[in-house]
């Protein structure tokens, strides 16, 4: 059990970092999500690898991008109609099965925020589909997720009603801020496409934005940790790899 209240800490081993895969909100970018964040990262950085993506599809500043990130363009969504959104859900892929020539493993889990958040629960549903297709975990899939004042619905191209219409099992947290004018997306996103056996939700005093102070960053970080060790658990994976999460 993580403390809520204190970062979890301990020193990094040799072995490589488990990845996890950041996917920006609507209207920014890797570069900007990589800065957005900064305070996960350095909780997290002795125990992850943060890997950010960005979908290839050009557009508008977000929500107040301007002026904090005024120059960094080009800005990028996610989502558009349904053959941007193939193509969109193709570099995605693409970006998963590097990971796994890299590393063997591939992505252990995902963070995303606002659209970010909505294509990576469409990752979930698209891994939940091929799994059952393909007779089970091969123990390469996103094993949690992590959603920052999400939308809806998940993003995918290929499944059918029944696949996309399914509750999504893979242990998520999503995170919503109370003053979020978008909040009402962030919780249909909750209710409606996780199963509540495997989803939970923290709420925080902010708006369109991850959490900024100390002790908030730290119960997102003991969140993640927690899940990691439990579903890389369940999967048997390397008792001495997971005694450091412990």
């Amino acid at each position: 059990m993580y403390p809520e209240e204190e970062y979890v800490t301990g020193d990094a081993d040799s072995r490589p970092k488990p990845a996890i895969l950041c996917l920006h909100g609507g209207g920014t970018n890797a570069m900007i999500f990589n800065i957005q964040t900064i305070r996960i990262q350095r909780v997290l950085g002795p125990y992850f690898e943060f890997v950010f993506v960005e979908s290839p599809q050009e557009g508008a500043p977000g929500p107040d991008v301007i002026p904090v990130f005024e120059g960094m363009e080009p800005y990028r969504r996610w989502h558009f109609d349904h053959v941007k959104s193939a193509q969109t859900i193709a570099t995605l892929q693409d970006a998963m099965d590097e990971q796994k020539r890299k590393d063997g493993r591939g992505f252990v889990g995902a963070l995303g925020f606002s659209q970010g958040a909505m294509a990576v629960s469409g990752l979930l549903l698209e891994q939940q589909a091929r799994e059952r297709k393909e007779g089970g975990d091969d123990g390469t899939g996103l094993a949690f997720a992590v959603l920052f004042n999400g939308t809806y619905p998940p993003l995918t191209a290929g499944l059918t009603d029944e696949e996309q219409e399914e509750r999504i099992r893979v242990p998520s947290l999503h995170v919503i801020g109370t003053e979020d004018p978008y909040r009402e997306n962030g919780m249909t996103l909750f209710e409606e496409y996780f199963d509540p056996k495997t989803a939970s939700m923290i709420e925080f005093k902010v708006g369109h934005r991850l959490p900024v102070l100390e002790n908030d960053t730290a119960k997102v970080a003991n969140e993640i940790l927690r899940m990691y060790a439990e579903a890389e658990g369940k999967r048997q994976t390397d008792p001495e790899a997971l005694a450091k999460f412990a």
